[in-house]
Order: structure tokens, then sequence, then C-alpha cells
């Protein structure tokens, strides 16, 4: 039996500080709802994947995603790093400045192959 609970292994380490999936931050469903013209109730059901930036830590990348579809995909979007594996689950991503509210949003756009 492996009992080095306190080494940690090369997986674990590479999702270290990211958080949880949140609800969205104020600023980014507030863009949803004014700017995009979307229903603010099906905006305040989606979920934020949030991740630092390390050159600022003001900033913060996020990923927009339906929990809905993640589960109907049979997808548990544990972290940020999570939707790298399924960007079809992402409907929005961007970056977040915490102390500014200044936000840049990206519309993921599904492109089909040819």
């Amino acid at each position: 039996m492996s009992w080095k609970f306190w080494q940690k292994n090369q997986a674990s380490g590479e999702t270290e500080g990211m958080p949880k999936p949140k609800d969205l931050p104020d600023a980014v469903g507030r863009h949803l709802v004014v700017n995009l013209k979307l229903d603010p109730d099906y905006v305040w059901t989606l979920k934020a994947a949030l991740r630092s930036q390390p050159e600022n830590r003001d900033i913060r990348d996020f990923r927009i995603f339906s929990p809905g579809q993640a589960n109907a995909a049979g997808v548990s979007v544990r972290n940020y790093l999570t939707l790298d594996d399924h960007p079809a689950l992402i409907l929005y991503e961007g970056w977040v400045n915490k102390k500014t509210n200044q936000l840049k949003l990206v519309t993921k756009t599904t492109e089909k192959a040819a």
C-alpha cells in the first residue's frame, strides 16, 4: 500500500489551486443579459469555470457552460481544465478583471468540417 499522502502525484499537481465551477461573476452575467439580450432566467442557471492568470492576480479567465448539457453528455466539470477535453460544452469564454469589472467575452462558434 502506498500511504504517502503527503507526497503529491503529478495529476493532482496540475489542477492544484483550480476552483470548482461557480455561479457566473456578476459582471459577466450582467453583460450577457444587458448587452447580448439573453434571457436572465437562462443566464443565471449557467456556471463558470475560473482560473487565475499568473501574471495578474486580478484577472480571471473563465469558461461558461450549462450544467444541464454537461450532465446530459456525462461530463463532470471539476475545473477550468476539464473543459479542454470537451470544447463543445463551452458556450462563452474570456476574462474578467475583479477590481475594474472589465471583461472580454468570446462567443464560441461550432464549426462543422466540410
